[in-house]
């Protein structure tokens, strides 16, 4: 074959090759393109779906009750304690034999919770949502505080630190820390103080047994002593506790102080 014949034939080969190079090219384009369109539309359609589908999802939401809701909650013990940790971060220790119920809203209206039995809460504070404790015959109503709860014999109530509110049956008695409120059977209500509190007594020609009836009152406690010095006159002011009040009254009449039980006391000569 001559010159001009091999070169018309390398010619005609590349022409070949190269439409078929160019139409791999375009169908590859094509394929591109109608995949960007195809896109688009998806893209489309699933703007136009998504708004629905959370609309949707709203609705169902709002009207259907999800199966995760608890509305109320209750704390029960058999026969050992055990400690119970609110939503809230209120910790509670219930005694044997105690219930404590959480209302429907605890936590996001309110933290009202209603008690059976004898328990130690320690409260989480919360100035904008009280802390109440219906309690059948009374309530008690904390911002954020430590106390422990009593109906076992008497409704009582004694306030570690803090602050508490007792309602009962419309009559209202605040507590100071180491401080117990109690209502015995008969509804009498009384509070007083562990011995160590400092208190300012009056005892401004006071006689003597009215002096230990106002300690007995104050501290909750049984002091005995010699009749005869019952109606011995007092006179002054004295401030401190239970001990320091006893040795200042009891010093003019050289009665020595002994302690029969944590809550009895005698007073000899």
């Amino acid at each position: 074959m001559d010159f001009e014949k091999q070169w018309k034939s390398v010619t005609e080969e590349n022409r070949k090759m190269k439409d078929a190079s160019d139409q791999r090219i375009w169908s590859g384009l094509e394929r591109k393109i109608q995949f960007r369109k195809n896109s688009r539309k998806l893209l489309a359609v699933a703007a136009v779906l998504l708004p629905l589908f959370i609309v949707t999802g709203l609705f169902f939401n709002g009207n259907e009750e999800s199966p995760f809701t608890q509305k109320e909650l209750v704390f029960k013990t058999s026969n050992e304690k055990k400690e119970f940790i609110l939503s809230d971060g209120t910790s509670i220790t219930l005694e044997p034999e105690s219930e404590l119920k959480l209302a429907k809203d605890f936590g996001s209206k309110t933290r009202n919770v209603t008690f059976t039995g004898k328990a130690f809460f320690s409260v989480s504070k919360n100035k904008k949502l009280p802390f109440i404790v219906d309690a059948k015959d009374f309530k008690v109503q904390v911002l954020g505080t430590q106390f422990s709860l009593d109906q076992k014999e008497n409704n009582k109530v004694y306030l570690k630190e803090g602050k508490v509110k007792v309602d009962y049956k419309g009559h209202i008695t605040y507590l100071l820390p180491k401080e117990t409120w109690l209502a015995d059977k008969n509804g009498i209500e009384k509070h007083f103080y562990d011995q160590d509190v400092e208190r300012k007594f009056d005892f401004n020609d006071v006689k003597f047994d009215e002096a230990v009836s106002k300690l007995e009152e104050t501290y909750n406690i049984k002091i005995n002593y010699p009749q005869e010095f019952k109606n011995n006159i007092i006179d002054g002011d004295i401030t401190g506790n239970l001990e320091k009040v006893l040795q200042t009254i009891s010093f003019p009449f050289n009665l020595k102080i002994e302690r029969n039980s944590e809550n009895h006391i005698i007073l000899k000569k």
